[in-house]
């Protein structure tokens, strides 16, 4: 017997198909331009909307994590901006016409974040404006604005839901494990055409034109990638499940990974890890069990092998080493590292005198047509006189986190960023300490997290529209997982009327 609902359901599928499978063979048949490739664009987002509409909170954490780049899409912005955009719209949509959903709110990191978001949009437009380079204009750096009010909007489409506990660990790994996938990135050089073009969605970090070398090459890509692993491990077991006895393959995996990402000499990774590590360590109470004479044993051993092995190992390994005293390590390393300190130093030197100019009015991110012309042909130089002149320092990258906030932002810029970091300590305390006790790694690895961020932000390397997406992703998944702001456990109330009882004698024998 026939199903007069399947069979209209049927003919309705036929309906939109055929139309749709006509339309887009006759535009196959023309040659691909932008508006061609826009119409399809914009068919194939209609055609899997319903996918996007039904996961759209799945695919944002999913997308948080993922390196890739939209190539396709003028400006080729990451995968996470265009879940950010899409994923927060969708839930306003829905917030209006369903009463029962709506979002965490957590007014501690709201106010920071429109603070700075009004801030920024006050200075662009006493600077000229927001300017777009990709779209015609003569003026650029309007993408390091998009890129900040996206990031703010990324703690809002975070806590738009709180994630069931159920599927807690489901999350964590879509938020984390998928930033393995930029080991793609580092992978250019072996792939052979047309297995390459897959490096259009992860561009590589470097175009290694003289060939890769294990353990001398800087694999960038690779050692972030590794190092997600570690973050996984600390955040899903702690280090008491991590080095617990009954699962040793847990301590294997971390320590692999340790290794493999030193092959990307970065000396700030090692000093986040041992800082992250050593906070954990006395968050979790470990310096109170048995573990601590075995650990003190252990460092004590590995310092010894190290002193005698130190100028020895690779140089990515020796690289990222290098800023431990009492080793002896390789000339060439050392002078490869001075070389980047000292490029750093100059940059700092030569532009701190210029702050105060900028201090109540920020020179924004607004890059003029001669300079943007200048960025495109300079060569990137790190001996050069004036670094504070290069192309990093013009686009606004400092690499010092203060800089990058005072001189495009001025005190305004300072007030907020401040606000903001206090308020991602403030949400990840609160709810390391009052939060679930199951997921208490988690809570604290956070809260460590937001600690080790504000630390590098302030005295070691940072960005200002880059770390405002940093501590808003945090303080909203680590909000989402929790349910909202955990909350001090409530005191029962003193009825002076209720006397307790009194405590029996004991009986005799």
């Amino acid at each position: 017997m026939t199903n007069p609902t399947g069979a209209m359901r049927m003919l309705l599928t036929y309906a939109v198909c055929i139309p749709v499978a006509i339309t887009m063979g006759y535009l196959l048949t023309n040659p691909l331009d932008y508006g061609t490739l826009g119409f399809l664009g914009l068919l194939f987002a209609v055609i899997i909307s319903p996918i996007f509409i039904r996961w759209h909170y799945p695919l944002l954490v999913f997308g948080l994590g993922c390196p890739m780049i939209c190539f396709f899409i003028v400006g080729k912005p990451p995968l996470a901006q265009v879940m950010t955009v899409m994923s927060l719209g969708i839930a306003i949509i829905e917030g209006i016409l369903n009463s029962e959903k709506k979002f965490l709110k957590v007014p501690a990191m709201t106010w920071p974040l429109l603070f700075i978001c009004a801030m920024a949009y006050m200075t662009a437009e006493l600077n000229g404006g927001i300017s777009l380079q990709t779209m015609g204009n003569g003026a650029g750096g309007g993408r390091k604005y998009l890129n900040l009010f996206i990031g703010a909007a990324t703690f809002f489409a975070l806590t738009s839901q709180a994630i069931p506990r159920k599927r807690f660990y489901l999350y964590l790994m879509l938020f984390m494990l998928p930033s393995l996938m930029g080991i793609i990135g580092d992978l250019f050089p072996y792939l052979p055409s047309p297995l390459n073009k897959i490096n259009l969605l992860f561009p590589p970090s470097q175009m290694y034109e003289d060939g890769v070398s294990i353990g001398t090459t800087r694999l960038t890509s690779f050692s972030f990638a590794v190092g997600t692993i570690m973050c996984y491990l600390l955040a899903r077991y702690g280090l008491r499940g991590i080095f617990s006895p009954q699962k040793p393959w847990r301590a294997l995996f971390f320590i692999t990974s340790f290794l493999l990402s030193l092959l990307g000499g970065f000396r700030s990774s090692l000093i986040g890890l041992l800082m992250t590590l050593t906070m954990m360590f006395f968050l979790e109470g470990m310096h109170r069990t048995r573990l601590m004479p075995l650990l003190l044993i252990a460092g004590i051993s590995g310092g010894a092998i190290l002193a005698v092995t130190s100028d020895k190992l690779p140089f990515t390994f020796q690289r990222s080493m290098c800023f431990l005293p009492l080793f002896k390590w390789d000339e060439e390393v050392l002078l490869d590292a001075q070389h980047s300190s000292d490029w750093r130093y100059r940059i700092w030197a030569e532009t701190w005198p210029k702050v105060p100019e900028h201090l109540l009015l920020g020179k924004g991110y607004t890059i003029t047509a001669e300079e943007y012309s200048f960025m495109g042909n300079e060569i990137f130089d790190r001996n050069s006189i004036n670094s504070a002149e290069q192309s990093l320092a013009v686009s606004g990258d400092y690499h010092s986190g203060p800089l990058s906030t005072l001189m495009p932002f001025g005190i305004w810029g300072g007030i907020g960023m401040l606000w903001l970091m206090g308020a991602t300590i403030y949400v990840t305390y609160r709810n390391y300490k009052y939060g679930d006790p199951e997921i208490q790694a988690f809570n604290i690895y956070m809260f460590v997290s937001a600690v080790s961020g504000t630390f590098f932000f302030l005295f070691i390397v940072g960005g200002f529209s880059g770390d405002v997406t940093n501590f808003a992703k945090l303080a909203g998944f680590s909000v989402a997982m929790n349910g909202g702001l955990a909350k001090r456990p409530a005191k029962p109330a003193y009825n002076p009327r209720i006397k307790p009882l009194p405590a029996e004698a004991p009986q005799p024998a």
